[in-house]
């Protein structure tokens, strides 16, 4: 079954948390944790998904190519590549930090992702 991409309120129920303080207190948790796993890239990469996870705590749906423009912006034109993000998303699933599930267009696929801290 693919998931199709839409607006961040209609993944609500992917949220595991009752509360933007419950899933900001689990984030530190695992910051403590699994910091030392992730680059310094990586890290930004991290903390920028975990800011765009709020509105719906732990959920985000944004593009991976939307976080990284903003990223690149927020550093001036020194943002990381597409790659490192990816590495991130790759090593925090290993952790058990996020779920990734992929999401498809309305008419046709494509490599969407709504990640899930």
């Amino acid at each position: 079954m693919t998931i199709k991409a839409g607006r961040i309120e209609d993944f609500i129920g992917f949220s595991q948390f009752d509360s933007l303080k419950e899933f900001n207190g689990h984030i530190e948790q695992w910051m403590v944790k699994h910091k030392g796993a992730f680059s310094k890239g990586e890290l930004v990469a991290l903390k920028r998904l975990v800011r765009y996870s709020a509105k719906i705590p732990g959920v985000c749906n944004a593009k991976i190519g939307t976080l990284l423009k903003v990223i690149h912006e927020e550093y001036n034109g020194n943002g990381i590549s597409r790659s490192t993000f990816k590495r991130m998303t790759l090593k925090a699933k290993e952790l058990g930090i996020l779920t990734i599930y992929e999401t498809g267009r309305k008419k046709w696929l494509s490599d969407s992702q709504s990640l899930c801290v």
